[in-house]
C-alpha cells in the first residue's frame, strides 16, 4: 500500500501545472541565473522564449536584443507574454530561424507588447501557424519587406502599434487564410505597398479566403508609392471596416478584390471611414472581380486626382452592393474606372440616393491636417445609425446630437459638463438626465445601452427577458419569442431526415436518439408517441400525438416477439394523417439508443413552417423523454431543409 501511495502521488506532483512566473530579461544579465528578479534577470530573449510556459510573463528592460523565435503556446486563460518594460526595447538583428526580427511560429496564446523591431531584413514581427496572438503597443519601421506579418495565423490581433516606411511592401500584412483578425488602433504610414493588406493566398493552401475581420480605428497615410491600397482586401468575406482614417495615400484607399483568394471579397461592411486620397492616388473605394454584397455607408470620400473620383466598381461586383449616406464628389465608374459617370448617373443606377457633394474645406476642421468635422459641416447628423459603429476612432460616443455623423469622427458638444445646459445636450448637465433605462448618457448624449441579454431590461431589438414578455403559446429563448418547444431534454436527433408536403399532406420524418436509462415512460404501446414539426417562430407545421393501444381493427400498436421493435399501423391516418410509426430499441449499438420512422399521408391540406426556421421534434416517453432538431436553413451545412411553402426536404 505504501509503495501504491508513494506512486500516486509521484503522477500527481508530476501532473500538476507548474505555476505561471514572471521572468526579467536585461542586458547585462546572465542566461544561468534564473530570471525571477532583475537582480538575476537573463541576458538573452531567445533563451526566454526556449523555457517559458503557459502564464509566464517575462519583462524586458531597455537596451538591444538579438534573436527572438518562439514555438512555445500558453492556453486561453494562461497565455505566454512578451512585455518591453521600458519605452526604448529594441530588436537590433534577425532571430537565428528566419530573417525576421520576432518570429511566433507554431505557438497559440501569445502576447506581444511594446518592443522595437526596425531595419530587420524581411519582417519586423512575423506571425505564422498560429492562433489567439496579439501583438500590440510595437513599432516597425524600415523593414526590408514588412512591418507586422503573419501567414495562416488565427484570431491574430494587431492593435496599437506603429508600421512604417517598409521598404517592399506592406506595413501590416494578414496572409494564407487567417480568419478572424482583428486591426485595430494602429498607425501605418508611408510604406511602399499597402498600408494593410490581406490576402487569402488559396495558392498557399487551405481554403484561400480570410472571414470574419475586423479592421477599424487605424490611421493609414503616404502609402503606396509602389501601388495597392491604404485597405487591401483580396479574398476577405464577412468583415467589417470602420473608423478609420486614411489620407495622402498614392495609390486606392479601400480595395476588394480578388487576385491570389479563392472568391472576390463579399459581404462586408465599409462604414464610416475618412479617405482622402492624395493627387496622384487611385479611387477612394475600389471594387471588383465578383466581390458582391458589399456595403459602403456612412464614409467620407474625397479623391484629389484630376480625374479619378470615389467608388470604382465593375459589373460583376454590382449583386447585392449598397451604397448610401456617404459624403462624395461627382465621379464614380462602373467599368473599373475606365469611364467616370457622375453623381446623378450613379444615384439612377440605384446608388448613393442619401448622399451629398462636400469638399475637405466644408468638412473638416483643418483640411489634410485635422480631419475631425468643424461645427457647420454637412457631415454631422447625415448618416444612417443601420451598421452604424457605436464609437468612432477615437472611441468617443456615436451619436452625439440628432444623428450619426459620416466619416471616422463623431463630432462631440463642445461645452458637454460645463454645469448649464447647452443646445444639443440630453444629460450630463444639472437638471438633465435618460429617461429611456436602455440608454446611458455620454458625452451629454443619451445614447443605447450595449445589450445584455438576462439584465431584465427588453432594449433594442430584444423581443423579451422572461416568458412572460412573450405572447401566449412563445417562450423566450435568448431575448426572442419563439414557439414554445415540445422538448426540453438538450436531446439532438440524430441521422435526420424530413420531408413534408402541404397539399395533398405527406410526411416522412425519421431518426435517432439516446434517451438515457432507467426510461419512465417509453412504451408505445402503452403511452404512444408525439411528433411535432414546427417553425422556431412563426406559424405553420403539425403537432400530432399517437396515441397508446393494442391492434384493434387493424389500427393500433404492436411490439415484435423479441421486444425491440414497436409498430404502428393506421391506413386511415386517423391521428394528423399518420399512418404508420416504427420504434426500434437498439441496445446492442448503444444503451438507450431508439431509432424511428414515421410516414403519413392525407388528403388534407398543411400549412408548411418558414423553410429558414424548421423545427422537428419526437416525445418518445414521457415529457423529458423526447429529443429535437433545429434544422439549418437553405444554403447552410447540414443538417438543413430545403423548399417552398409547398414542399419540404431536409437532411
Amino acid at each position: 500500500m505504501r509503495i501504491v501511495l508513494a506512486s500516486l502521488a509521484l503522477l500527481l506532483a508530476m501532473a500538476a501545472p507548474t505555476p505561471a512566473a514572471d521572468y526579467f530579461v536585461k542586458n547585462g544579465g546572465t542566461d544561468a541565473a534564473d530570471g525571477l528578479s532583475l537582480a538575476s534577470a537573463w541576458a538573452t530573449l531567445g533563451h526566454a522564449a526556449s523555457v517559458v510556459n503557459p502564464g509566464d510573463v517575462v519583462h524586458v528592460q531597455d537596451g538591444s536584443y538579438q534573436e527572438f523565435y518562439l514555438d512555445r503556446s500558453g492556453t486561453t486563460a494562461q497565455p505566454i507574454t512578451f512585455v518591453a518594460d521600458g519605452a526604448a526595447v529594441q530588436i537590433t538583428a534577425d532571430n537565428g530561424m528566419t530573417p525576421d526580427g520576432i518570429n511566433v511560429e507554431g505557438a497559440d496564446h501569445v502576447v506581444i507588447d511594446g518592443f522595437i523591431v526596425n531595419d530587420r531584413t524581411r519582417a519586423g514581427i512575423r506571425v505564422a501557424v498560429a492562433s489567439f496572438v496579439t501583438v500590440r503597443n510595437c513599432h516597425t519601421g524600415h523593414n526590408g519587406r514588412w512591418g507586422i506579418f503573419s501567414g495562416h495565423a488565427y484570431d491574430f490581433t494587431i492593435e496599437d502599434n506603429e508600421a512604417h516606411d517598409s521598404v517592399a511592401e506592406h506595413g501590416i500584412y494578414v496572409s494564407n487564410s487567417g480568419d478572424r483578425p482583428i486591426i485595430r488602433g494602429n498607425v501605418v504610414h508611408d510604406n511602399h505597398a499597402n498600408g494593410i493588406h490581406m490576402n487569402g493566398d488559396l495558392s498557399q493552401g487551405e481554403d484561400g479566403i480570410i472571414s470574419n475581420a475586423l479592421v477599424e480605428r487605424n490611421v493609414i497615410y503616404g502609402n503606396g508609392v509602389g501601388g495597392g491600397s491604404g485597405i487591401n482586401m483580396d479574398g476577405v468575406t464577412d468583415s467589417v471596416v470602420q473608423n478609420n482614417l486614411l489620407y495622402d495615400n498614392h495609390a486606392s484607399g479601400i480595395s476588394l478584390y480578388m487576385i491570389d483568394g479563392a472568391t472576390g471579397s463579399t459581404n462586408n461592411l465599409v462604414v464610416n471611414n475618412t479617405i482622402v486620397n492624395a493627387a496622384d492616388g487611385r479611387w477612394c473605394v475600389n471594387i471588383n472581380n465578383g466581390s458582391t454584397g458589399n456595403h459602403v455607408l456612412n464614409n467620407i470620400l474625397y479623391d484629389f486626382h484630376p480625374f479619378r473620383g470615389v467608388i470604382t466598381i465593375d459589373d460583376s461586383s454590382r449583386t447585392g452592393f449598397v451604397s448610401d449616406y456617404n459624403s462624395v464628389m461627382s465621379r464614380f465608374s462602373i467599368d473599373a474606372g475606365d469611364t467616370v459617370i457622375s453623381l446623378a448617373a450613379w444615384q439612377a443606377l440605384g446608388y448613393d440616393a442619401h448622399s451629398f457633394l462636400a469638399t475637405p474645406a466644408d468638412l473638416f476642421v483643418t483640411p489634410g491636417s485635422d480631419f475631425h468635422l468643424s461645427p457647420t459641416s454637412p457631415a454631422i447628423d447625415a448618416g444612417t445609425a443601420a451598421s452604424a459603429p457605436a464609437n468612432d476612432l477615437e472611441d468617443a460616443p456615436r451619436p452625439v446630437g440628432a444623428g450619426v455623423d459620416l466619416g471616422a469622427y463623431e463630432r462631440q458638444l463642445d461645452h458637454c459638463g460645463d454645469g448649464s445646459i447647452d443646445s444639443g445636450e440630453q444629460c450630463g448637465e444639472p437638471g438633465l438626465t435618460c429617461g429611456d433605462p436602455c440608454t446611458h448618457c455620454s458625452g451629454c448624449t443619451c445614447i443605447a445601452n450595449a445589450l445584455v441579454c438576462g439584465d431584465a431590461l427588453v432594449c433594442g431589438n430584444e423581443q423579451c427577458e422572461v416568458d412572460g414578455d412573450c405572447a401566449p403559446g412563445e417562450a423566450c429563448n435568448a431575448c426572442a419569442c419563439v414557439n414554445a418547444p415540445a422538448c426540453a431534454s438538450g436531446i439532438t436527433i440524430a441521422k435526420p431526415g424530413l420531408g413534408l408536403r402541404a397539399m395533398p399532406f405527406a410526411l416522412r420524418t425519421s431518426g435517432q436518439a439516446v434517451v438515457p436509462k432507467p426510461w419512465q415512460g417509453v412504451d408505445p404501446v402503452a403511452n404512444g408517441v408525439r411528433v411535432v414539426v414546427d417553425a422556431i417562430a412563426g406559424a405553420g407545421g403539425l403537432d400530432v400525438t399517437i396515441p397508446g393501444g393494442a391492434i384493434v381493427n387493424y389500427v393500433g400498436w404492436s411490439l415484435n416477439r423479441a421486444g425491440t421493435t414497436w409498430t404502428y399501423r393506421d391506413r386511415a391516418g386517423t391521428h394528423g394523417g399518420v399512418t404508420k410509426v416504427v420504434v426500434k430499441n437498439r441496445p446492442a449499438r448503444t444503451d438507450g439508443l431508439l431509432s424511428w420512422s414515421i410516414t403519413g399521408k392525407s388528403a388534407s391540406a398543411l400549412v408548411l413552417p418558414d423553410v429558414s426556421a424548421v423545427r422537428s421534434t419526437v416525445v418518445l416517453g414521457s415529457a423529458a423523454e423526447c429529443a429535437s432538431l433545429a434544422w439549418n436553413p437553405p444554403g447552410a451545412p447540414r443538417p438543413r431543409c430545403q423548399g417552398t411553402p409547398a414542399k419540404l426536404a431536409c437532411r
